[in-house]
C-alpha cells in the first residue's frame, strides 16, 4: 500500500470514529418560558413638610422655645427639634428606621453633642403601614454632662446639618 492509501484509510478510520462517538452525546432536551410577569421594586423616600421647631428639653427652660442663635447651651442641656416628614414606603416585606445623626453638623462644638430620638429611642420603625402618612419626629441633642474643664466652652456648632436618615432595615 503506498502512502497515499494508507493515510486515506486511516483518515476515513478516524472520521468513523469521531462519528460514532458525536451519537453518545445525544439527549432530549426542551424548554418554554415561564409565565411570571413583570415584577415592580418597591419605594422608601422620606420628605420633610415643614421647617420644624427647637425646644429646650428639662431645666428651667422645658417646654421654652429655643433660638440657636442666641440660647446657649452648657453641659448637660438637651434641644429638641421637631419636625414633620412625609414617608413613602412601597414594599411587601420592607421595614426601615428613622434615626437622627449630627454627622453633618459642624463646628468645634459638634463633638460635645449627642443626638436621639425624644425620650433616647434609637429610631422609629416604619412599615408599608406608614405609606404615604406623615410622622412627626423629634430630635434631642445633647452636649455631653461629661464634659469637662474648659472643652466645649465658647465653641460653636451649625445644627443645619442635622438629619434624619430612614435606611431600609
Amino acid at each position: 500500500m503506498n502512502k497515499v492509501t494508507k493515510g486515506a484509510l486511516a483518515a476515513a478510520a478516524g472520521a468513523a470514529i469521531l462519528a460514532g462517538g458525536a451519537g453518545t452525546m445525544a439527549a432530549w432536551n426542551s424548554s418554554t418560558t415561564t409565565n411570571g410577569g413583570t415584577v415592580t421594586a418597591g419605594q422608601l423616600n422620606l420628605t420633610a413638610v415643614d421647617t420644624g421647631t427647637w425646644t429646650w428639653v428639662g431645666g428651667t427652660k422645658d417646654g421654652d422655645t429655643f433660638n440657636p442663635g442666641t440660647d446657649r447651651l452648657v453641659p448637660g442641656d438637651t434641644v429638641r427639634y421637631t419636625a414633620s416628614y412625609k414617608i413613602t414606603a412601597v414594599g411587601t416585606n420592607l421595614t426601615a428606621t428613622l434615626t437622627p445623626s449630627v454627622g453633618g453638623v459642624s463646628g468645634d462644638l459638634a463633638q460635645y453633642l449627642d443626638p436621639t430620638t425624644a425620650g433616647g429611642g434609637p429610631g422609629i420603625t416604619v412599615t408599608p403601614a406608614d405609606n404615604n402618612t406623615t410622622k412627626k419626629v423629634s430630635t434631642d441633642i445633647t452636649f455631653r454632662a461629661d464634659t469637662s474643664n474648659k472643652d466645649g466652652q465658647d465653641k460653636t456648632a451649625d445644627l443645619s446639618g442635622a438629619t434624619v436618615t430612614l435606611q431600609q432595615n
